[in-house]
Order: structure tokens, then sequence, then C-alpha cells
């Protein structure tokens, strides 16, 4: 048991719950060229369902303050999973009510998760190695959507789709059990008395408080909106405007979000040798927002610089997480990182919320996945400016 309270079993536990929870936000948009007639929507509604999972994760990100003090990080990640779990059954079981229900439980877990492992990794993580340990623990992301991409595709050929929902489903409900595990090691400093509502309000006092914090709070939006349209909308891309069949698409998508786990781990060992987060993310910005205005060309050209160019744009639009939250953790006041993450990642998921929203209009307007993509391309280059005056300020 004393290994569970270490710094590898935490980043390990962290890391696993960020791979179920990201799995079971694309879980949906990965299998919606298959779902979205039986459920009783068009696929390019998805970004309003993308919009319905990240409003309430911005919303559970902004009281998961006063939540993490009553019950703990390591109970928080159960409910969290636990969600995500229910959120399953209700998609296969209600039809389009269940799948709006559903994405705002999914969102809710989701924005559980990072301030929940925030909270410890920064209380075990050593200064010198903190961009790395954050980055780490963020690789969760790229790997539940590359699982969603490899797998959901082919599994759902097997069982159909509603048994690809329902095999998610059970992993995240036997993940929420394996959680409870950390409770001991974890949850000792929760206060059980503390009224929750009281908690609302410790995201945003951080973001007023802690110079820089804002800034980070804004990158991190125009940043986040087009990740999420990315790791949405590729399959779907593909198959209704590219020709592609839903199992190949499907692996591209998984490839482009495979390649982001390493380069999550590489932007943070560049963060650490610069000894500057927001000089790495002003060079993340410009590369996604190259890639995305590269994008309408490169669709209508052939398929292998289509498939380098996506993993380029995985390596970039999904690497800057875990500097977000390192950097999250580095401004916030002692033993408050829980709160400067919900904060920061409350504002984050209002920019998921506007970009997938946005991007679903901008399709309805030109037909065109990749013309969309190539419009949304401009708010990571508003967040790779905005961070690298935050960096010129800090030097």
């Amino acid at each position: 048991m004393r290994r569970l309270a270490g710094l590898g079993a935490a980043l390990a536990a962290t890391t696993g719950a960020q791979s179920l929870a990201t799995l079971a936000v694309f879980t949906l948009p990965v299998l919606a060229p298959l779902a979205a007639r039986d459920i009783g929507a068009e696929p390019h509604w998805l970004g309003w369902q993308v919009a319905c999972t990240y409003a309430a994760a911005s919303t559970a990100s902004m009281f998961s303050g006063g939540v993490l003090r009553r019950l703990g990080p390591a109970r928080c990640t159960q409910i969290a999973l636990s969600a995500g779990a229910l959120a399953c059954l209700l998609i296969i079981l209600a039809g389009l009510a269940g799948a709006v229900l559903g994405s705002f439980l999914i969102g809710m877990g989701y924005g559980l998760t990072n301030p929940s492992a925030s909270q410890v990794l920064a209380r075990l993580t050593p200064a010198a190695r903190r961009n790395r340990v954050f980055a780490i623990k963020q690789t969760g992301v790229p790997i539940g959507g590359a699982l969603a991409g490899a797998i959901l595709p082919g599994l759902a050929g097997l069982v159909g789709w509603q048994g690809a929902v329902l095999a998610v489903g059970l992993a995240l409900a036997a993940a929420a059990l394996g959680c409870g595990a950390f409770r001991p090691h974890w949850d000792g400093e929760r206060e059980p008395g503390f009224p929750i509502g009281a908690g609302a309000s410790g995201g945003i006092v951080a973001l007023r408080t802690r110079p820089g914090l804002a800034a980070l709070a804004v990158i991190s939006a125009c940043f986040s909106g087009f990740q999420l349209a990315l790791g949405s909308y590729i399959v779907t891309m593909l198959v209704e405007e590219g020709g592609w069949t839903p199992v190949a698409a499907g692996f591209v998508s998984s490839a482009s979000q495979a390649v982001g786990i390493g380069a999550r781990i590489a932007w943070g060992v560049v963060a650490d040798w610069w000894r500057s987060g927001m000089k790495t993310l002003a060079a993340i910005g410009v590369c996604t927002c190259l890639g995305g205005a590269l994008l309408p060309a490169a669709l209508a050209g052939p398929g292998a610089p289509l498939v380098a160019l996506l993993c380029l744009l995985g390596t970039c639009a999904a690497g800057w997480n875990g500097l977000l939250l390192a950097e999250a953790a580095r401004m916030a006041a002692p033993g408050k990182a829980g709160d400067a993450a919900g904060g920061v990642l409350s504002v984050a998921f209002a920019g998921v919320v506007v970009g997938p929203s946005l991007f679903g209009a901008a399709v309805a307007v030109t037909h065109s996945y990749a013309m969309a993509f190539g419009m949304l391309a401009v708010f990571p280059g508003i967040g790779a400016l905005i961070a690298w005056r935050a960096a010129l300020r800090g030097r």
C-alpha cells in the first residue's frame, strides 16, 4: 500500500483516469457517422454535442475547489469516472435526450479530473520536474483520443455502435472502483464539512489575484477550441468530405492523437530546458495556426501529405495541455493548485464550447470541414501572440 502514496503511482493513476475521461468525451464524436442518425441528429450537429460537454466541464471546474476540499481528489476522480459510465448507458437507452444528458454528465466528470490530479501532483512533484510530470499526465488526453479512433469504429463494426459505447461505460465503471485504493493516500487532508458552494469562487479569486493566471486562461481558451474541433471532426471530415471509410478515418484520427503522446512529453522537456512555459506555448500556437491554414489545400491533395499534416497538427494542437497545468500550478498560491487549475480550465472549457460551435456553424455555411478548420486556426494564432507577450514580460 505504501507504493500507492508515491509520485509514480499518482502519475500512473491520474494519467489513466485522464485517458478514460477523454475516451468518454470522444466516444460520440468518433462514432458520429454511425450513430448520429440512429440517435436522431445530423453528423454536423456534433459541435453542439461538444458544446454541451464542455459547458458542463467549465461549470464543474469552477466548482471543483469546494468539491475537492470536501471529498478529496480520489473520491472526485471516482465520481468523474462514474458519471462517464452512467452517461454511456443514457446514450444507448434514451436516444437524443440521453445523448444530451449524457454529454452533460461526461463534461461534469471531465471538469473534475484535472483539478483533482493537479492537487495531488503539485504536492508530490519537485519544481524542477513540474513541466515534465504534468506533460506526462496530460498524455492521457491523446491516449484517450487515440484509443477512441483506433478501437471504436472497428468495435462498432463487430458489435454495433451501442455495443462499443457500452464497452466504454464498463471500462469507466471498473476504473472508478479501482481508484478507491488511493483514498487513504490522497484524501487525508479533506474537510468533510466544507460547503461545496463556498469553493465556487476559488477559481475566480485565483484568476483575479495571481499574476499571469488570467492571460494563461485566455491562451487556453484560444487553443482548446481548435484542439477539440480537430479531435472531434477528423473522422467525419475524412468520411463525408474526403470519401474515406470509417475504419481508415478512425486510424488516421488515432495516429494524429497518438503522436501527441510523445509530443506532450517533448514539449514539457523543451519548456524545462527553455525555463519558459509561455515561450513554448507561443511556439505551439504558431505551428497550430499554420497547420490549420494549410488543411483545406491538403484535403484536396494526395492522402499521404494529408495524413502527415494531421499528425503534425496532433503534435502541436494536442501538445499544450500539460504546460498549461504546470504553469497554473507554478502561478498558484501555496496549496491552491486545484483552485488555479479549476479557474484556468473553466475558461479553457468555455473556449471549447465556443470553438466547436463556431466550427459547426462554419461547416453549415461553407459546406466544408477543411475550410472550417482554416477559419478556426486564427484562434491558436491569437493565443500564440498572448503567450509571447507574457513570456517577454516574464523575462
